[in-house]
């Protein structure tokens, strides 16, 4: 079955569910445009795109002290790109959340650790594979407007596919990667119905960028392989880099259940041998919770 069939039948299967018997916890749809889908330094390398994902997540939370809690997510997306089809993806993933409080009342701090996998199916063979991720998150409410939140994560991701090597010395296996993340944030309510979120994440790990052939990147890459998702003569390089994401975002409630969002990040990154690049993301989502 091609990916616009799976698409079709997964927000289908979201909408039938939901007009039976109400299993979701949350439904969303968002439209994403990434201005550099490829990571890359050169304008000629830099491709810009706009996508469509829908998903839905539900599990079980179970309270197990006044202050403790357990959770269970499942969740499935599915995205379409507008142009580059290599990239259409239907995900699925499961999570495992411990919550703790520490005191009563709204203003006590907490702390969430999270494990979770996800397993990763794209149109393009090179990207299928596992994901796998850990978290902690602490958070304070300040104020009745303003809550503070920070979180560090650690990420592994692992390819089904290894291609066939482009140089006999340098592995293949592009979408092997390992990363960890620090970030902090804020939430304030600036109206009744109305909230600001602004966040900055330090990322340190590899890093993918697909160009045409480039001797810079080919002397930083730790892997290299053919990828034509983006063109007959591209290639996809593995680098270690340092990389910084600022976030700003505002959401309106709409009724009781349903919230609208629109988000912008602007992400740059500095990784071995001098090779930089920048981008920049924009977001609509709605969000529908049951």
């Amino acid at each position: 079955m091609r990916f616009g069939d799976w698409f079709a039948c997964v927000a289908l299967g979201l909408c039938a569910t939901q007009a039976s018997a109400n299993p979701l916890d949350e439904l969303g749809v968002e439209l994403v445009y990434d201005d550099n889908l490829t990571r890359a330094q050169l304008a000629r390398d830099i491709k810009g795109d706009l996508a469509l994902a829908v998903s839905g997540e539900a599990g079980p939370r179970f309270q197990l002290t006044d202050y403790d809690s357990l959770s269970v997510k499942a969740s499935v997306a599915g995205t379409k790109y507008r142009h580059y089809d290599g990239l259409d993806n239907l995900n699925a993933a499961l999570a495992l959340t411990y919550r703790r409080k520490f005191g009563l009342g709204p203003y006590v701090p907490q702390v969430a650790l999270t494990g979770s996998a996800a397993r990763l199916e794209y149109d393009s063979r090179l990207r299928d594979g596992w994901l796998y991720a850990a978290e902690a998150e602490a958070s304070k409410r300040v104020s009745d407007r303003l809550v503070l939140r920070t979180f560090v994560r650690s990420e592994r991701r692992e390819s089904d596919h290894v291609p066939e090597r482009v140089v006999p010395f340098i592995r293949a296996n592009v979408f092997d990667l390992g990363s960890r993340s620090l970030g902090i944030g804020a939430d304030f309510a600036c109206a009744p119905r109305y909230l600001v979120s602004v966040g900055y994440t330090w990322h340190h790990g590899e890093i993918v960028s697909t160009t045409q052939r480039n001797l810079p990147i080919f002397l930083a890459s730790s892997a290299i392989a053919a990828d034509p998702v983006f063109g007959s003569d591209t290639f996809a390089y593995t680098m270690r880099a340092q990389t910084g994401v600022a976030s700003i975002g505002v959401s309106r409630e709409i009724g009781r259940q349903a919230t609208f969002a629109i988000g912008y990040e602007y992400r740059s990154s500095h990784a071995d041998g001098g090779i930089d690049y920048s981008g920049s993301l924009f977001r609509a989502t709605y969000l529908y919770g049951f």
